[in-house]
């Protein structure tokens, strides 16, 4: 049963002027209402706690010492049941101007990654970043933490294979425009025309980088929007596939259990 249509949450939590913000975790342990926040990453590095940090629809288990990579606008929330302790990193694009590489290599990080209990360097990394921030140290100094920061938790174990630097530069113009104009921008086409390549190529990238091809690439974002609607909202199934931009309702659907195997209410019942 559909309940009363609410909206997903939006915090900026980086001050007006700053283009990062390093902090602490907050020692509490309340839940936290489902929200995205817009307009910049955010790396969350765990040495401390429990419970459960749900990214989209997927509810991961808080196992320390580990880390959390979120995109831009990703819906998350909190469950802990066990005191946090760690570091929290947000950070808006332009805080890697001077690193393109880095920026580029967010895009090959996975939403949760295992810190080494033996080797404590990361958070030790974390920790001087931490301090240089609340010292007020220059933004030159505080890029290059991050920069760095970004390169050491891209090689932790079980990351993807490594992929040749001009490939990932491509591959991440490509993820930023889909996050940009999934919306109205749905066909491997129109990529490939804005990103002036061919769609053989567009694939190609595609194809080294994740496995699959341009169009799953964007059907994944309208999926992981769609789930986001389905899953925190209470809007009807009509609203949803008009602020995705389907023609109708129907056509949502039928994209949805092509996906999924199943309807958007079949899903939300699931919930």
């Amino acid at each position: 049963m559909e309940g009363e249509a609410k909206i997903i949450g939006s915090k900026n939590k980086i001050e007006k002027g700053l283009v990062l913000k390093v902090s602490k975790m907050k020692p509490v342990i309340k839940p936290t209402k489902p929200h995205r926040h817009e307009g910049y990453h955010e790396l969350i590095y765990l040495s401390k706690g429990a419970g459960y940090h749900t990214v989209g629809d997927l509810a991961y288990e808080v196992q320390p010492p580990m880390g959390f990579y979120l995109n831009l606008g990703q819906v998350h929330c909190w469950d802990f049941s066990k005191i946090p302790e760690g570091y929290v990193v947000l950070f808006k694009e332009e805080a890697l101007s001077s690193y393109p590489r880095a920026l580029a290599h967010l895009y090959n990080l996975q939403e949760t990654f295992t810190l080494p209990g033996v080797d404590p360097s990361l958070l030790q990394l974390a920790e001087v970043f931490y301090l240089d921030f609340k010292n007020n140290a220059s933004l030159d100094l505080l890029s290059a933490h991050l920069n760095t920061l970004i390169y050491k938790t891209i090689q932790l174990p079980l990351q993807q294979a490594a992929i040749h630097p001009n490939v990932l530069d491509e591959f991440a113009r490509f993820k930023k425009l889909v996050q940009e104009n999934y919306l109205h921008m749905k066909t491997a086409e129109a990529y490939a025309k804005a990103m002036h390549i061919s769609i053989r190529k567009l694939n190609q990238l595609c194809q080294t980088a994740t496995g699959g091809n341009a169009i799953e690439v964007i059907r994944e974002r309208m999926l992981i929007e769609s789930k986001n609607l389905l899953s925190h909202t209470g809007y009807p199934v009509a609203e949803i596939a008009y602020q995705l931009n389907f023609s109708d309702a129907s056509n949502f659907i039928k994209f949805f259990k092509s996906q999924t195997t199943l309807t958007p209410t079949e899903y939300r019942a699931k919930l």
